[in-house]
């Protein structure tokens, strides 16, 4: 039996039992010490790595190890703990890792090299341009030197060179993550001259894929600055009890159009996907959906063939593209058939917003 046999289930079990226990008395059950240098990291918490993978050897095989049972380090517990796909740091960079700002690193700071970037904690990798997790979201990206930045961002994603790119890989699905869960990103842009400049906060608003002049599909990604940065930080919030009115921004915005208007009232706020009809008193609610987006990288028309009637949860899969609608209209979630799309004889669907969205949406939560 060796650390080949440990699972990515079993090191679930083996972080929610330290969850459980808390994490001096798992290492005193369990026969380990506190992690040296190397911490693993899921959901924002750190694990000891070594006391992780003993326990959750246990659990994928019935014999749990104990510190003296088997080596740690970066070429046992680290290398199996990262080909699982779990983030393994070192304890300094956990300390300085994070989401959001870092203290005394104010957007226009510069620096003159990668190195000294990673020692502020504002982008930690020194050769990676992606700095998260699938589970956990990006923390941080590199943009190249010779992208111009004004404003927003479309940021292309990693993958092997001649073949189509996909949202699974590490540093695509993190940024996904991003987009799911609105935490933003930290922005260090390589200039001209020698140096990177932190450009600050930024949101991921839009991930899909399009086709590159090869042929090749390619993730593509839409970050937009974080107006209200203080809000933006990975410490909790105190709150206030008398919240005043401010401006804000939003991640998602829900037009309300004529052309969306009309949309909704063909259906009488009815779903078009899962024919659910949300009532608020004695009115009917619906969100018009946008099949090709309005935004810039996509400039959909705002016309009634590019225009869905959809419940908010609808509307939010169909946006994340979770939910797609296939050539014969048959609607699909995380892949799975939920029935056809319903369509009024006046509606005139154009089917080519149809796949122009289930081409570049449609694989970022289904099997590649």
């Amino acid at each position: 039996m060796g650390l080949g046999e440990v699972t990515v289930e079993s090191v679930r079990r083996a972080v929610a039992e330290f969850d459980r226990l808390g994490g001096d008395e798992f290492r005193s059950t369990y026969g380990f010490g506190p992690a040296r240098k190397y911490v693993l990291v899921h959901e924002g918490r750190a694990y000891d790595s070594k006391a992780i993978v003993g326990v959750a050897h246990g659990f994928a095989t019935g014999t749990f190890w104990r510190a003296a049972d088997f080596t740690g380090g970066l070429a046992s517990v680290v290398r199996v703990l990262q080909d699982l796909g779990f983030d393994v740091r070192t304890a300094e960079e956990h300390e300085r890792a994070g989401f959001g700002e870092i203290a005394g690193q104010p957007a226009g700071t510069r620096y003159a090299s990668r190195e000294a970037a990673s020692r502020a904690g504002v982008h930690l990798p020194l050769t990676e341009s992606v700095c998260g997790t699938a589970a956990a979201g990006a923390e941080s990206i590199l943009v190249p030197a010779d992208q111009e930045v004004d404003g927003e961002i479309i940021y292309a994603g990693q993958g092997e060179a001649g073949r189509d790119q996909s949202f699974k890989t590490p540093a695509n699905a993190a940024l996904l993550t991003s987009r799911l869960t609105g935490i933003p990103v930290r922005v260090l842009h390589g200039m001209r001259e020698p140096g990177y400049r932190y450009l600050g906060l930024f949101r991921v608003v839009d991930a899909w894929r399009d086709v590159e002049r090869k042929g090749h599909k390619v993730c593509q990604f839409r970050l937009t600055p974080v107006i209200d940065a203080d809000k933006a930080s990975s410490v909790a919030p105190e709150g206030t009890v008398k919240p005043g009115r401010r401006d804000s921004t939003v991640q998602r915005v829900v037009r309300s159009t004529v052309v969306s208007r009309y949309v909704k009232a063909m259906y009488s706020d009815t779903c078009q996907a899962c024919r659910v009809r949300l009532m608020v008193g004695d009115r009917g609610y619906s969100e018009g959906a946008h099949i090709r987006p309005l935004g810039s990288g996509h400039d959909g028309p705002d016309v009634p063939q590019n225009v869905l009637c959809l419940c908010p949860n609808c509307h939010v899969l169909f946006d994340a593209g979770a939910l797609v609608i296939d050539a014969d209209l048959t609607v699909r979630v995380n892949g799975v058939s939920q029935g056809v799309l319903a369509v009024d004889e006046e509606h005139g669907i154009d089917v080519r917003h149809l796949a122009y969205h289930r081409e570049r949406y449609g694989q970022q939560s289904e099997a590649e």
